[in-house]
Parts: structure tokens; sequence; C-alpha cells
């Protein structure tokens, strides 16, 4: 068989499962021959000698497993993220989180000497972490930030451990067994900049299990009755937990960004940044600084 024939017959057989079969089987097939893409569109007439184990790549995409998992890999961010079951697959718009993340700490960096911490709840496989601890490696290893990443599953942290390993960082993050900011204040500092990517589908989406969510972790997934289970605990324990006048990013379903905007704390500012689709994606909560006052 050729590259062509097998590229239209496995476009063929992924159309049940994919809403993107022809890019589905080109990615699989470079994945599984070694060539990229342009390489095989512009080959199609190329013997196809890795019949069997295409065959097997796409009996697994045929069932509904994500790409990103049959790879072992995503790209996202102009980075390579390893993936699999322990975690979420790292979605396009959380690019937009990590963006917002690291204007926000470079803007306190700047703004004066104080030193600065963050803190990336719900880490899943480590990407927003890894996006910041790169752009911030000298500010990491000066101390001037500190940074670090938490999840509540272990099989997660163990994941972004070794996506931060893979690029060279896993020492300047430190990684916490925890539920969202419960240990910060105690055994952890109250961070200046918070970035979570907590799971916001509701429980009835997750139980339908259509495409990728059959196969990603259900607690990487299921935000309860409206998708805000674990968003109410957290902005309600932002006064106690966060650094006065810290700086919270969210990312957020379609239609949830007023409800988390009056989720948040008295006195803060709430502003909402849309993903390049025009959809509300991340909400900026910023705590009130103290006030001094005069006796």
């Amino acid at each position: 068989m050729s590259v062509g024939d097998a590229l239209a017959t496995a476009t063929r057989r992924l159309r049940a499962a994919s809403d993107t079969p022809r890019l589905d089987a080109e990615v699989l097939l470079a994945h599984v021959t070694g060539r990229d893409r342009s390489w095989l569109l512009a080959h199609p007439e190329a013997p196809l000698d890795a019949g069997e184990a295409f065959d097997a790549v796409l009996e697994r995409r045929a069932t509904g497993e994500p790409v990103a998992y049959i790879r072992g890999f995503k790209d996202w961010h102009s980075l390579r993220i390893r993936t699999d079951a322990r975690a979420l697959i790292p979605r396009p718009e959380t690019e937009l989180l990590a963006d917002a993340a690291i204007a926000e700490i470079a803007a306190r960096l700047t703004r004066d000497d104080a030193a600065v911490s963050a803190w990336d709840v719900a880490t899943g496989s480590g990407a927003v972490a890894l996006a910041i601890a790169l752009r911030f490696r000298q500010a990491l290893a000066l101390g001037r930030l500190t940074l670090v990443a938490s999840d509540v599953s272990p099989d997660a942290l163990e994941l972004a451990a070794e996506n931060l390993a893979d690029h060279g960082v896993q020492g300047l993050v430190g990684l916490a067994c925890a539920d969202l900011l419960e240990p910060a204040g105690g055994s952890l500092p109250r961070p200046d900049v918070v970035t979570a990517n907590l799971p916001y589908v509701s429980s009835v989406e997750v139980d339908e299990r259509h495409g990728s969510l059959g196969f990603e972790p259900r607690i990487a997934l299921d935000g309860g009755p409206d998708g805000l289970s674990l968003l109410r605990p957290l902005l309600a324990s932002l006064p106690e937990k966060a650094a006065q006048g810290a700086t919270v990013l969210l990312e957020i379903g379609a239609g949830q960004a007023s409800i988390v905007g009056e989720l948040a704390p008295a006195g803060a500012s709430v502003t909402v940044v849309p993903d390049l689709a025009g959809l509300d994606r991340v909400i900026r909560v910023t705590l009130q600084e103290a006030v001094a006052r005069w006796d």
C-alpha cells in the first residue's frame, strides 16, 4: 500500500471517531514512520513499510483514544509535553493562562526588588508551571521567584516531575501533593500569583464521555453539577491563603465568567480575558492590598 492509499483508507476509518479524521491520519502516520507530515503529503506514491504499526495506532484512535495519548506527547506553547492517562492533555486555550501568568510575574519582578511567590494549582502534566519556569529560569535560580506546582493526584505530580526534568528545570520548581491552597501560609508561603486550570466540566458532560473525555482522568475533568465545585472553595480560601494584593488567574468554561466573578472575595477586582475565539477563557482576580491605619 502506498502512503496516499493508506491515508485515504485511514481517513475513512476514523470518520466515526474524530472530527478531524484526515489530520489525525496524517499525524499518526508521521508518528509511526518517523517522517513529517509535509514529506508524507509530498510523496503519496511512496510505499508504506509500517502498515502493521499504523493499523495498531488507528485501532486505538478509532476507539476514541486521544492522539496525544497514542503519541505520548502534545506540542503546546512551543514545548513538547509528555502526555498519558495520568493527567489532562494540555489544551491550546490553556496557553492563554500561561501567557497571562508570565505577564503578571514579569510585571511584579520589574516593579520592585521584592521576591515573588507563584503557585500553579492543579498542575496536571505541569505544562503551565513548565512554561513559567523556562521563562523565569534566572529569577528562580536567584531566589527572586519561587514557584510551586501542586496537585491532589500523586500520579499527575509524577508526570509533572517528568516534564520538568525533560526540560532541565526540575530543581527550580517545588512539587506539592495538596488540595487547592491548603498548605499555603503553613508549610508553604502565601502566593502572590496563583494560576489554576481546575476541572470546570459539569458531571453530566463527563458522564457522557464524548471523545477524549472517555480516556482522560475524571478527577481532572469533573467540576461537579455546574462545573464550579472546585472553583468555589479556591476563591473562598483566597483571603486566608493568598498574599495581600495577590493576583489569581483561573481558566474557566463557556458561560462561567459572571458566576465566577460573583464568587470573588469582597473588594477584589475582576477582569476577563477572552481567547482567540472571543470566548471568556481566563478570569483575573486581584485581591485588595492592605490599607495602612494611622492611629
